[in-house]
């Protein structure tokens, strides 16, 4: 009897051994989404708002994809209509969630810009060594009939990955740079500016105070107080107008699109001022031809230089 309890026992202890060396398979989780709405779009506090449909299938009864997972890029206001049920020898689970998103916008192209708006969602419970997510690339798709204000949809796919945290997050029984890895799904949607409406819209102003800048060089020298009038109006309108167009969009340290553009405009007015006090100072001199001969080339020149310049940063 001893002897056959003390067989059971290495028994028992070898079966235990070898179970901890074998590595269990991680649980795979099939996710996709569908994209209702994408409102709210906010360039100034760098987010959007979405409403999407969300489901996961996988095999085993321990997991609960449904509530585990969260948006690592946003975050969630509500998580509504949960299904739960079996579906082809597989769990299945979905709900509908509307979020909040952080999205740093490249607005090196602003007005013109094209942008990538991303969901990433990871699991916040189980790490890549007990589940990982599969795309479900077949399902996954964005509503026909969604719209982003000031862009088109130009297309949609989703992909599956994971995502390495350096870091024990505080957790002083583990190794100070111990690193976990979560499966993260992502969802991107491609939106880009249709035309050239926006920057009409954006820059309207600007042009109009270049073209009245230039209305000096159609001014008689006599006319001293209206010919720098004209100058120094396009100035303050040009200001107000980058204002206008700066408190519309992040701090940022890239020079945008927009940023080329006011400052070629900016630039072009101040040419435009210093130019009218040389032909005041000219025809104050008697230098009247030098005057009337240098205002007919500046009138030519300033308009071929300045929509010279704006194809070049536009293109």
């Amino acid at each position: 009897m001893r002897k056959r309890s003390a067989i059971s026992i290495l028994v028992l202890a070898l079966a235990m051994m070898w179970s901890r060396g074998v590595r269990a398979e991680p649980a795979k989780i099939a996710v996709g989404v569908y994209v209702n709405h994408i409102y709210g779009i906010d360039i100034k506090n760098n987010q959007f708002n979405v409403d999407f449909y969300i489901w996961f299938r996988w095999q085993g009864e321990d997991l609960k994809p449904v509530e585990s997972f969260e948006l690592s890029n946003g975050r969630i206001i509500s998580k509504s209509g949960i299904v739960k049920r079996p579906i082809n020898g597989q769990n299945y689970a979905s709900c509908r969630v509307v979020a909040t998103i952080t999205e740093f916008w490249d607005l090196r192209r602003f007005p013109l810009d094209d942008h990538t708006l991303t969901l990433e969602i990871e699991d916040s419970e189980r790490d890549t060594r007990n589940a990982i997510y599969q795309a479900d690339a077949e399902n996954a798709t964005v509503s026909p009939e969604l719209q982003v204000s000031g862009y088109i949809v130009t297309g949609n796919r989703g992909r599956a990955g994971t995502h390495t945290y350096h870091t024990n997050y505080g957790d002083t029984s583990l190794a100070h740079d111990r690193e976990s890895s979560y499966a993260r799904y992502s969802f991107e949607i491609d939106i880009k500016r249709p035309g050239f409406g926006r920057f009409m819209k954006v820059f309207f102003g600007l042009f109009i105070a270049v073209l009245i800048s230039w209305c000096a060089f159609h001014v008689r020298p006599k006319e001293s107080s209206p010919r720098v009038s004209l100058g120094v109006g396009a100035t303050f309108a040009a200001a107000a107008v980058t204002v206008a167009i700066n408190n519309s969009l992040p701090d940022t340290n890239d020079v945008t699109m927009a940023d080329k553009l006011i400052m070629l405009t900016l630039g072009i007015i101040v040419a435009s001022v210093i130019e009218t006090i040389l032909a005041l100072t000219l025809a104050a001199r008697g230098k009247e031809a030098i005057q009337q001969k240098m205002d007919r080339w500046c009138a030519i020149a300033f308009p071929v230089f300045y929509l010279t310049m704006i194809v070049l940063i536009v293109v």
